[in-house]
């Protein structure tokens, strides 16, 4: 891994530390004020503080969260992290899903932040809930 390759991962670990802890705040220090956010299904926000509101206001559909990380491949300033997820919805239900997320880090800074997951899937458990 050279040097930009190791800069891209550990930001994108330091996102996920702070995404684990409930923190996103953390995870908002490690994205530049001009981030293309974008989470499939729920809309796009450019911009930190389309960001903020979305990862501040993003009230958790979800208990016993369960989200692995089953690959991080690092190509210079893009990553991308392959996950799956089970959890109890807030309706009680059982959900599962799975997704990628992919990343551009410049100057030590998330620029871009795609998650892509399977969509219809989620609609079907909570309607549309894009913003």
């Amino acid at each position: 891994m050279n040097v930009v390759e190791e800069q891209t991962k550990a930001v994108v670990d330091t996102l996920y530390e702070a995404y684990f802890e409930g923190n996103p705040h953390g995870m908002l220090a490690t994205m530049s004020d001009e981030v293309h956010m974008r989470f499939l299904g729920r809309g796009t926000f450019l911009g930190i503080e389309a960001a903020t509101r979305f990862l501040t206001g993003n009230t958790s559909q979800f208990t016993e969260l369960d989200f692995r990380i089953r690959s991080i491949t690092v190509d210079g300033e893009w990553a991308a992290a392959v996950w799956d997820e089970t959890a109890t919805t807030r309706f009680g239900t059982t959900y599962e899903n799975h997704g990628v997320d992919v990343f551009r880090v410049q100057s030590g800074q998330v620029t871009v932040l795609h998650e892509n997951n399977d969509v219809m899937l989620h609609r079907a458990t909570f309607g549309d809930t894009r913003q």
